[in-house]
């Protein structure tokens, strides 16, 4: 019976060497590709592991190995987090957005927490969030002053997206709008906005009312509504995985996109069920002259 290939990993990768009792050796990258060696030296697996007993052959090419594997992954995680889009604001707080944050990080995101969208607001320009009440979304400022590609928000309790419509706006300054929020024990990832043709925050929660049998007391329950207690390790889990599918297709610029920006996502925790509902855009209707009886 021939002896088992031999495996050594190349130092400070993920990358993986298996060499077999020929001396035929082959990579393993780190995602998962398998590429063949071309001449490998007997001692190779020794210079690997750091015992090459002064073969500078092997150590060589040990070497070059590691260079090309950590070529390779840098590459890999570019195409995962492509650089331009790796500056990411979070708005809120809570295990969801502390899971999320940790996962961005590691992909190589540049990330910024701010407690609401108030904090975001005045962390652009330097004013309170008072100055920004009844301003709208800033849409005075200019193009540059908006220094991250992607903003995502959750909110715990309905009273902790207060503000959110005016975060709206942020497509329209070429910023992707991603939000999550529970009701109660139920959780919702809405549509990711990528221009102001998606719909925001407010109107996915009207596009709600509108398909609900009971709107009035739908929206008498939101109002009134506290925080429950946090999500449970399931629900966490499935909000998260939802939040960084988005994320991902909109850093990658994936054709996925496309369904994502009208798909709103529940999740009924009790149940276990999960669910997407179509959500379209509208335009916004008009605004009223509360003059023109007056003048008549």
């Amino acid at each position: 019976m021939p002896p088992e290939p031999s495996i050594a990993r190349v130092p400070g990768t993920g990358a993986h060497v298996i060499v077999d009792s020929g001396g035929a050796g082959v990579v393993r990258t780190s995602s998962g590709r398998f590429l063949r060696l071309v001449s490998p030296p007997p001692g190779l697996l020794d210079a690997l592991g750091g015992v090459s007993g002064g073969d500078g052959e092997a150590s060589a090419y040990a070497e070059t190995l590691r260079v090309k594997m950590s070529s390779l992954e840098e590459e890999d995680a570019q195409r995962r987090w492509p650089s331009p889009q790796r500056r990411v604001a979070l708005v809120g707080g809570g295990p969801p957005l502390d899971a999320v944050a940790e996962a961005l990080t590691g992909w190589g995101a540049a990330v910024t927490r701010h407690t609401d969208g108030e904090a975001l607001l005045a962390s652009v320009d330097g004013t309170t969030g008072d100055e920004h009440r009844g301003s709208g979304a800033a849409g005075h400022r200019g193009e540059d002053a908006w220094p991250w590609g992607l903003v995502v928000a959750y909110a715990d309790s309905p009273a902790e997206r207060t503000g959110w419509d005016r975060l709206d706006a942020l497509p329209g300054r070429g910023v992707a709008w991603l939000r999550a929020y529970r009701e109660g024990e139920n959780c919702f990832v809405d549509p990711i906005c990528l221009d102001g043709d998606d719909p925001g925050a407010e109107q996915v929660y009207r596009r709600r009312l509108a398909a609900s049998f009971v709107p009035r007391e739908l929206d008498t329950w939101r109002h009134a509504a506290a925080a429950a207690a946090p999500p449970s390790a399931a629900a966490q889990v499935l909000m998260t995985g939802r939040l960084l599918t988005l994320a991902l297709a909109w850093a990658q610029g994936s054709e996925a996109l496309g369904g994502y920006r009208g798909t709103l996502w529940k999740l009924v925790a009790a149940t276990g069920t999960i669910s997407e509902h179509p959500v379209l855009a509208y335009d916004p209707p008009s605004s009223v002259d509360r003059g023109a009886r007056r003048r008549t």
